[in-house]
This record gives C-alpha cells, sequence and structure tokens, in this order.
C-alpha cells in the first residue's frame, strides 16, 4: 500500500525505498530481521524498532492470538 501511495504521488524517491522495503521484506522476514513498530517509510531506517503506541497495541496484541 505504500508502494501504491508513492506511485499515486509520483515520489520516486519513496517509489524507490518501498521497492527496496519489499525485496527486503520478502528475504528477511522468515528470519525474524523486521523491526517490530517500524512504520515502512522511505525516511524511516528498513532496520530501526520504532515503539508501537499503546492504542494500536491491544489490536495487534489480539491478532497475534488469532493466528
Amino acid at each position: 500500500m505504500m508502494l501504491a501511495w508513492a506511485l499515486r504521488q509520483r515520489d520516486t524517491r519513496e517509489i524507490f525505498g518501498q521497492v527496496v522495503r519489499i525485496v527486503g521484506a520478502a528475504t528477511k522476514t522468515v528470519f525474524g530481521l523486521v523491526p517490530v513498530g517500524n512504520t515502512g517509510g522511505s525516511n524511516v531506517s528498513p532496520f530501526k524498532p520504532m515503539v508501537i503506541p499503546e492504542d494500536l497495541r491491544h489490536i495487534l496484541d489480539a491478532a497475534e492470538h488469532r493466528s
């Protein structure tokens, strides 16, 4: 969805950043190397873990318990 947004905005920097993130996620997720809470924008390091706000934490916890 971030790539689609970047394409609609015609933001070449964000498009490139999202393509790199998609490739990275496809190759790193299976090894658990994707940081928790990362917002996914190209202006944030793809390796930087970020704090998940409390109002969203319960949604993620509930989804995790269902899987």
